[in-house]
């Protein structure tokens, strides 16, 4: 019976031990700060980090040919006559394939009128994102701060890195409300240039 009591004063300590760390343990993991893939914070990088890879990205070469294709642009002729494509076009839903689900429908519009056209890479050009580094705000949990590196390179021309510095604010639903790009070192000047 000795024995016994002995086992149980040895065991017990070390039994509760068990049970308080796994307790620790599991509720470390469920507050919200843990990297749970379903988490919005992790929707949220993953939606910044496509729409930056899609747009900085290129050459887009379906992007290319339905923007050069006549059947989707308006046609300003003689007189002020305008020929305005069938709508949608597949241009108008190529966009809204690539961009629109990452977006709030105002937002959308928005970064495809600034951003989409002003950053595509010419067909013998190569333009890839490097890098991406995002980090939300402290202060604001749907708003992230991000840098990128894009490596770019004009056909006949050595390649050049680019970085860009920005933010992105996402509503309750995970899609991006505002974007804002502070500065692309410089890629916007080097994409127009011949």
């Amino acid at each position: 019976m000795k024995q016994v009591k002995t086992a149980y004063r040895i065991v017990i300590p070390f039994l509760i031990l068990g049970v308080f760390l796994f307790a620790v343990g599991c509720s470390s993991n469920n507050d919200g700060s843990g990297s749970n893939p379903n988490s919005p914070q992790d929707e949220n990088l993953s939606t910044l980090e496509a729409v930056l890879e899609n747009t900085f990205t290129g050459p887009n070469q379906e992007l290319n040919r339905l923007s050069n294709d006549p059947e989707n642009l308006t046609v300003i002729g003689k007189n002020s006559e305008t020929k305005n494509p069938e709508s949608p076009n597949e241009l108008v839903l190529y966009l809204e394939e690539m961009y629109q689900p990452h977006f709030t429908e105002e937002t959308y519009n928005e970064y495809v009128g600034e951003y989409v056209f002003s950053y595509q890479a010419k067909e013998n050009d190569e333009m890839k994102v490097d890098n991406i580094d995002i980090k939300q705000k402290e202060s604001n949990e749907i708003i992230y701060d991000f840098t990128a590196n894009v490596e770019y390179q004009a056909e006949g021309n050595e390649a050049q890195v680019y970085e860009l510095k920005g933010q992105a604010n996402f509503s309750e639903e995970g899609k991006i409300k505002e974007f804002k790009l502070y500065s692309d070192d410089g890629l916007s000047k080097a994409l127009i240039e011949i």
